[in-house]
């Protein structure tokens, strides 16, 4: 059920409709200086699953403050929450709550533990018009869970003398990742889009390889050549902003170039409808499907060549990756995003929320979880190195098959039976106290790579290069045990 209400003060009428529960409040803007209001989202924050507001996106979210005044927002695309693929986290520390820092990603954070919220960072409305004209929407949709809940969403409607503009951001669960606007700047002539842009015609669309929560990927062939075509979700090419990052990402990996990283053939569209990427065809799958098969097929865990081998090409594109200039730090790698060749040569993918290092700050962590560096989650911080905590998570899959900390779930059941909750899994990651596990067949030198990468101090991890040595000479003392020449 979604209903909707009108207000001039938002803040303080999602402060009634709570009644005095927690809760977090995300408010985004159209500018930079966060001056510009365009949405804000409210969110229960009672640590339990709750439905999205738009429900064609089918999300739903797990949002906690925690004692120490920082907070955890966790998206899934299940009504469960306890789906292994985790749509995305985002980690606030207490300053920017308390604060109302406006981020990168033009974001500020209230909560309900704050008391007074009339500083002079309180959310203003600001349209270069008279604000007079401005009405306050107020969108509520309900879910019944385990309770009755609410998620909040404020929508402006700006009305001038003889026009009428609409700010509709109904996919209020977004990460709202990229600060472009297609109608404002433009991404379709970009540079670096239309010089990479192919006749939609001459791109022939075949089967389904895989799909996630916004798009999919097809099989395909361009000039006798076959591809893999990435295109959105029906549901979501009517969505500018869905679009907008769909092209971002596209610019990201354009501007790459390297072995080791999926290469980037071309975009093409005709309409919204029809627009899709065009990438590199991996004919070996993902490395996660890999693995699948290998748990299946009791293949021996730990580490050989061929594993090896393939951390091996994972770390050149990450030395690659950070050795740009500004830095590019990839922010979601794990085994789903490193695909395989057909005859088994990795390659890095998914750059769609990747970031140039240019300020090395945010409040809000964005990618999937499991992964995440501690420094991430907690909203602090971060370089390269978060990168290499990732990467460190991800030398535990090859070697004992399993996603992350599957034997610490199977071990920590909940008193009902049900495997120990995300949130309070993620937290134990954050402070330390668990981490990743290795085989007893891992080599010692595999298992102190990784356990070092896996350091909660970021300073304490290798970089990119130096793990890229280690690797070389773990392939170089170990020719005659792999039984195979480098």
């Amino acid at each position: 059920m979604v209903t909707s209400e009108c207000a001039t003060d938002f803040v303080q009428a999602m402060r009634d409709k709570f009644e005095g529960s927690p809760y977090l409040l995300q408010v985004f803007y159209d500018d930079q200086e966060c001056t510009q209001l365009a949405m804000a989202v409210g969110y229960p924050a009672i640590g339990t699953c709750v439905g999205a507001y738009n429900e064609s996106d089918s999300l739903y979210v797990i949002a906690t403050l925690h004692e120490n005044g920082s907070a955890l927002v966790q998206q899934f695309v299940e009504r469960s929450c306890l789906s292994r693929e985790l749509y995305s986290t985002q980690s606030v520390d207490k300053d920017a709550i308390q604060r109302h820092l406006c981020s990168a990603d033009r974001v500020r954070w209230f909560s309900s533990s704050e008391g007074d919220t009339n500083s002079t960072n309180q959310p203003t409305l600001t349209s270069g018009s008279d604000n007079s004209n401005d009405i306050l929407e107020i969108v509520l949709g309900s879910f019944a869970l385990a309770a009755t809940v609410l998620v909040l969403v404020l929508v402006m409607r700006r009305t001038r003398h003889q026009a009428t503009d609409k700010y509709e951001l109904k996919t209020s669960l977004s990460s709202q990742k990229s600060a472009v606007s297609l109608g404002r700047s433009g991404l379709w002539d970009d540079d670096v889009i239309t010089a990479k842009r192919i006749p939609r015609d001459k791109v022939l669309v075949h089967e389904l390889i895989s799909h996630g929560s916004y798009g999919e990927v097809y099989t395909g062939t361009f000039n006798e050549r076959k591809v893999a075509v990435k295109m959105l979700l029906p549901a979501a090419r009517d969505k500018l902003h869905r679009v907008n990052e769909f092209l971002v990402e596209a610019k990201t990996t354009a501007t790459l170039d390297h072995p080791h990283v999926v290469s980037f053939v071309g975009v093409a569209w005709d309409s919204l409808s029809d627009l899709c990427v065009l990438l590199e065809y991996m004919g070996g799958g993902e490395l996660r499907a890999l693995l699948d098969k290998y748990l299946e097929s009791d293949h021996p865990v730990g580490f050989d060549r061929q594993k090896v081998t393939i951390a091996l090409q994972v770390c050149h594109a990450l030395t690659y990756l950070h050795s740009l200039t500004p830095s590019i730090i990839h922010r979601d790698l794990k085994s789903r995003n490193i695909l395989l060749t057909s005859n088994m040569q990795a390659k890095l993918a998914d750059f769609d929320i990747s970031r140039e290092q240019l300020d090395r700050t945010m409040t809000a962590g964005v990618g999937t979880s499991l992964w995440m560096a501690p420094e991430v989650m907690l909203g602090e911080r971060y370089d390269e190195k978060a990168d290499m905590f990732s990467f460190g998570v991800v030398l535990s899959e090859p070697d004992v098959h399993t996603l992350p900390y599957e034997k610490v779930k199977r071990e920590n059941l909940e008193s009902n039976g049900r495997e120990i909750a995300n949130s309070t899994l993620l937290q134990k990651v954050a402070i330390g106290t668990v981490q990743v596990d290795f085989s007893g067949t891992c080599s010692k030198a595999m298992a102190e790579l990784g356990r070092a990468c896996i350091s909660i101090d970021p300073s304490q991890r290798p970089s990119a290069a130096e793990a890229l040595y280690k690797l070389q000479v773990v392939l170089k003392r170990n020719l005659r045990s792999f039984n195979l020449k480098y």
